[in-house]
C-alpha cells in the first residue's frame, strides 16, 4: 500500500536551510500550524499555562536547531510531538522535583470571545471547576503518564501512533496507558470522588486502538 505523503513535507523542506529564501515564512507557517497543539500537550504535562508557554518556546527552539537532521522516517508531526513530550517532561522535572500542583483552567475554557448562546455564568463556573479538578487529578501523575494520556485523548492517537511518537514498543504503550488509567482512576476516587470520569469505558474502547 502506498504511504500517504507527509502534509508538512514542503514546509519542512523549506525550513532545512535557515539562509534560504522563504525560510522565515515557512517556519512561521509551521509554528502557526502546530503552536496550539504543542501548547495543549505541554499544558497537560507541566500543569499550568506559564510553564506550558515556556515549553512551547523550548520545543520550537529545539526544532529550529534540529530540523536539518529530520530525515522523514516518520511524519513531521510525530517527530515534533516527541520533542514536545520530552521538553515537557524535562521542564517539569527541572521545575518541580517535589510534585507541586498548579491547577488552571484548560486552554479551551479561557480562550475566545463569548457568543450569544454561551453558557450562563453559573454553568461556566461549574464547568471551569470540574476542568480544574480533572487537571489537578492528572497533575498528580508522573510526567510520563500525563504525556501518554495527553497524546491519547488530546491528539486522539492510536496505539501505533503513540508508539512512533514516544519511541516505545506497542506492548509498552499498552502497559503504560493501562497504568495511566489506573493511576488517574485511583487519584479521582481518592481525591475527587464526585467527578464522573468513565475510565473503565475508555480502557475498553482503547483496547481496539
Amino acid at each position: 500500500m502506498e504511504l500517504l505523503r507527509d502534509p508538512d513535507a514542503d514546509l519542512v523542506a523549506a525550513c532545512r536551510d535557515p539562509g534560504a529564501d522563504g525560510f522565515e515564512a515557512a517556519f512561521e507557517q509551521l509554528f502557526a500550524r502546530y503552536r496550539d497543539r504543542v501548547y495543549a500537550i505541554a499544558f497537560r504535562v507541566v500543569g499550568n499555562g506559564v510553564d506550558a508557554l515556556d515549553v512551547v518556546q523550548e520545543s520550537f527552539a529545539l526544532l529550529f536547531r534540529k530540523l536539518h537532521a529530520f530525515r522523514g522516517g516518520s511524519l513531521f508531526s510525530t517527530w515534533l510531538f516527541r520533542i514536545v513530550v520530552n521538553c515537557s517532561i524535562d521542564h517539569r522535572r527541572r521545575r518541580d522535583g517535589t510534585g507541586r500542583i498548579h491547577a488552571m483552567p484548560l486552554p479551551s475554557e479561557t480562550d475566545g470571545d463569548p457568543v450569544d448562546d454561551a453558557p450562563s455564568p453559573e454553568d461556566r463556573a461549574s464547568t471551569t471547576e470540574v476542568g480544574d479538578q480533572v487537571q489537578e487529578a492528572i497533575a498528580r501523575l508522573s510526567p510520563k503518564l500525563r504525556a501518554i494520556l495527553a497524546l491519547r485523548y488530546l491528539e486522539d492517537m492510536s496505539y501505533d501512533e503513540l508508539a512512533a511518537t514516544l519511541g516505545l514498543s506497542l506492548g509498552t504503550v499498552k502497559s503504560r496507558l493501562a497504568r495511566a488509567h489506573l493511576a488517574l482512576e485511583a487519584v479521582v476516587r481518592a481525591q475527587f470522588p464526585h467527578l464522573e470520569i468513565d475510565l473503565a469505558a475508555r480502557r475498553s474502547a482503547g483496547d481496539a486502538g
